[in-house]
């Protein structure tokens, strides 16, 4: 089992305030678009379109640990943070979950049951937000978020990194998650007595029985920070672990591991960037995994286990496997120039475009928006020319929508095109 004892934490440098963009798409549980979710960071927000999909540009955040949050009615808020470097477009995907309702007497107390475990109130220990006692009718909503689900990288808040209780920034490997929130019949926010906190008993999965430990960090979601805070410890009661929430929010069990930082460019046979496809790095022995995407120009700038051998694991779109090799150990920062993928010919387009002004000149700066298969695929035009390759499910005629914006004067145009698989090369006006 990986341990943080041996090599230290990667020295993480000052952090520092870059200006980037941030595209991504916002799924439900049935893994469909999620319409006019609200995603917000660096302050600036934007709302989804039909096929889910946001971009949020010039966005000022931290380098380290941009925090991006996405509020839909009748769902849990969701959180996503990423490393990100200056003026390089980041794509991220996020999962929202269905909240489930229960209503309980503050007064009285009570124990709400689920699948996998139970959340307990004790009685008169409900706070409202100025931490005044509430005695009404509490409307709970609790969801257990698994471990070792297929969809744990998109449902999951943060990026799996922690704040210990030494202060040091570690990655974590959970065991088991929660997720709870509190509101009166107004939907006011309410909370636990710090004094008198809610207690769980939550599921530990069977893929991880075997390795839990009896005694465990427990860790509590910061919003404001994007990382998970150590806030105690939880104790193992046979395949469960119990214990105490002193705050509403998400909650972990989860032991610590040190990481280091790792970059890695991803390119396809032509030596082309793959954007926006999923890169999982797992340790070898634990499999315990670490997420992220490649940005739009195919780079994955991210976290890794420290000293261990690797497996890194690359996606696309449709869920299928494009590459998976063994890396490191790594015991420093590690840059990797030399991931080669093949994309399938005959379900792969490639767009290489022109973009011209009004006057016929070339656009020197902007973005295309590309949608194709009802998917969004963000693109950058310089001096001119934007290249893109979109990988499809399906190699059917579809229709390719290029919506393209010239950054100096913000002007704007649409072009509707057919296409399949291989090369096309479109030359767009970009003038309102």
């Amino acid at each position: 089992m990986l341990s943080e004892e041996g090599t230290p934490p990667d020295i993480t440098p000052p952090v520092q305030i870059v200006q980037t963009s941030i595209e991504g798409r916002i799924l439900n549980e049935q893994l469909q678009p999620v319409h006019n979710a609200v995603v917000s960071a660096g302050g600036e927000t934007a709302a989804t379109n039909e096929d889910g999909h946001f971009l949020l540009e010039d966005v000022r955040v931290p380098d380290d640990a941009a925090v991006v949050s996405v509020e839909k009615f009748g769902y849990f808020k969701g959180y996503r943070t990423l490393m990100v470097r200056e003026g390089e477009q980041q794509y991220i995907q996020v999962e929202l979950i269905l909240q489930n309702e229960n209503n309980i007497d503050a007064t009285t107390g009570d124990l709400i049951p689920f699948p996998e475990g139970t959340l307990t109130f004790p009685p008169n220990a409900i706070l409202t937000a100025d931490n005044q006692p509430y005695n009404g009718t509490a409307t709970v909503r609790s969801f257990y978020i698994h471990p070792e689900g297929s969809t744990i990288a998109d449902q999951m808040p943060g990026d799996l990194r922690g704040i210990d209780k030494n202060n040091r920034q570690m990655g974590l490997r959970v065991f088991s998650m929660l997720v709870f929130t509190m509101e009166d019949i107004a939907r006011a926010v309410l909370q636990p007595n710090p004094a008198k906190p809610a207690s769980f008993q939550i599921m530990i999965p069977s893929e991880l029985t075997s390795s839990a430990p009896q005694q465990i960090p427990l860790w509590h979601f910061d919003s404001a920070t994007g990382f998970w805070k150590e806030e105690g410890q939880a104790t193992r009661q046979g395949n469960d672990y119990v214990g105490t929430a002193n705050q509403a929010g998400f909650w972990a069990c989860a032991t610590t591991f040190p990481q280091i930082t790792l970059t890695a460019k991803v390119t396809d046979q032509l030596n082309a960037p793959v954007s926006n496809t999923r890169v999982t790095v797992l340790t070898k022995t634990d499999l315990i995994p670490t997420f992220g995407y490649t940005n739009v120009d195919g780079i994955y700038y991210g976290k890794a286990a420290s000293n261990v051998p690797l497996i890194m694991t690359l996606t696309d779109n449709c869920l299928n496997l494009l590459r998976q090799q063994e890396i490191g150990p790594f015991n420093a920062a590690t840059e990797i120039s030399n991931i080669s993928v093949a994309l399938p010919e005959n379900q792969t387009l490639v767009i290489n475009g022109i973009a011209r002004d009004c006057d016929r000149f070339n656009v020197v700066n902007g973005t295309v928006i590309v949608n194709v298969d009802y998917r969004n695929y963000a693109a950058h035009i310089y001096n001119g020319r934007f290249n893109l390759t979109v990988v499809r499910c399906n190699n059917q005629p579809t229709t390719v929508t290029l919506t393209a914006t010239d950054n100096r004067n913000n002007n704007t145009s649409t072009t509707t095109l057919q296409a399949n698989s291989g090369t096309i090369a479109p030359s767009l006006k970009v003038c309102n």
